[in-house]
């Protein structure tokens, strides 16, 4: 069978099916048949089981199926589902599953969509994610897919820098610490706009997020660490304690100043600066002031 990710191939799949690209979803789909293959590589090994996010016309899906035990494809796109089931009928290692990924519990679709060899064991996730919805199906990822090992997702290149991004970094942000806290991220390979179809307006990385056993910070209360870097981020230009007490009235700014000492943070430093473990230290120092009953 031709590869689908050359462009021969898939401009042969758009016309067949008469499929009208759509930008609000992002798809310009993969013709460089090396990248795709570097991917999947990447992505699984022989043996595993895989859910992936956005097939598309299956550049990738195809690869993984040729590699992986199993492949749960999910995608939102109607006649997208039709070109995967017709175009990839002989793949009986492949379930395409029609939905969009956030309605779903992803170890449930896994049990259900998955032979019984690979019922209640660790997967794979893989995906080709369209930015405009990048962070909300990476936490869908982190929150629903508990027995997923890794991701290895294609993302637009600034969300990949700020993803992986170190403390002190100008893109280090809220997501840098949120996604650092459930996995660690890797930048893999970059990858041109040039090798997709249509061309975006954006380059591409792909990352390898491995995830976490455990969390790397011991917390008290993990709603009130993401509640503490979200206010910190909130305002980049305030220092910390300005930006938490802006961001959370409900605790005064007094408190905020004793909170910070002890966690033995400067109040005058700004939320770019502070680590994972500075977070936590806020965060679990505040917890403990909560409990005492003040504010």
């Amino acid at each position: 069978m031709d590869k689908i990710s050359t462009p021969t191939k898939t401009r042969e799949i758009l016309k067949k099916y008469e499929i009208v690209l759509s930008k609000h979803r992002g798809q310009n789909f993969l013709v460089d048949p090396a990248a795709a293959f570097r991917i999947v590589e990447s992505a699984c090994s022989e043996g595993d089981c895989v859910v992936e996010i956005g097939p598309g016309i299956g550049s990738l899906t195809q690869m993984l199926a040729q590699r992986a035990r199993h492949v749960a494809a999910v995608e939102i796109d109607r006649l997208l589902v039709k070109v995967l089931r017709e175009e990839l009928k002989d793949a009986d290692n492949l379930t395409v599953v029609e939905g969009d990924i956030l309605d779903f519990n992803i170890d449930h679709l896994a049990e259900v969509n998955f032979p019984a060899c690979c019922r209640g064991k660790e997967y794979r996730v893989v995906g080709n994610l369209p930015y405009y919805v990048t962070t909300p199906i990476l936490f869908h990822i982190f929150e629903t897919a508990k027995r997923a090992s890794s991701i290895t997702a294609m993302v637009q290149k600034e969300v990949a820098e700020r993803i992986s991004a170190s403390p002190g970094s100008k893109v280090y942000g809220a997501l840098s610490v949120a996604s650092q806290y459930y996995c660690e991220p890797k930048i893999i390979m970059k990858v041109s706009r040039k090798l997709f179809f249509p061309q975006p307006e954006v380059e591409s990385m792909v990352l390898e997020l491995n995830i976490r056993k455990r969390p790397p910070v011991d917390l008290k209360d993990p709603e009130l660490f993401f509640l503490i870097v979200r206010a910190a981020f909130n305002q980049r230009r305030k220092t910390v304690l300005n930006a938490l007490s802006n961001g959370i009235p409900e605790v005064s700014k007094g408190t905020f100043s004793r909170i910070l000492t002890m966690s033995e943070i400067e109040p005058s430093s700004r939320g770019e600066t502070l680590s994972i473990e500075d977070f936590a230290a806020v965060a679990n120092s505040m917890y403990e002031v909560l409990e005492e009953g003040e504010e």
